[in-house]
């Protein structure tokens, strides 16, 4: 599968997917101006992904953990839609055993952004690893 790299701006973030490496990252700041062009070719992207690898454990392939990171500074409330979808398709794969983790990054003084990580993880009945940073 072909990796997924998006590079940081001011109004989006940094989209670093690359299974050769075991990367998948998303960090900094999202509020793109048309979300929806933004969002839509990074969850196309993890629907091919997640059938990826259904396909190879169908096949009794050995799958590698996959750590899936959310660094986010700030994400605004269009951004979060979209983030929910996402947070939604790692569900899924999480659900057909496949093995991944997701980790939420927050500043330890931003509890606002782990409020909103806690939120994702109810809404979508995920669980998240919450790690503070400094």
């Amino acid at each position: 599968m072909n990796p997924l790299k998006i590079e940081q701006t001011n109004v989006s973030p940094l989209v670093n997917f690359n299974p050769t490496l075991g990367i998948y990252v998303m960090a900094g700041y999202s509020r793109p101006e048309n979300v929806r062009d933004f969002y839509m070719p990074i969850i196309d992207w993890l629907s091919e992904f997640k059938d990826s690898l259904c396909q190879s454990k169908n096949k009794g392939e050995m799958l590698s953990h996959i750590d899936f990171d959310f660094k986010f500074i700030y994400f605004n409330s269009s951004s979060a839609k979209f983030l929910y979808d996402i947070v939604i398709i790692l569900n899924e794969m999480q659900k057909l055993s496949l093995p991944i983790s997701i980790n939420w990054h927050f500043d330890k003084e931003d509890d606002e952004l782990r409020e909103a990580g806690e939120e994702l993880s109810d809404m979508a009945q995920v669980p998240f690893k919450f790690i503070e940073i400094n």
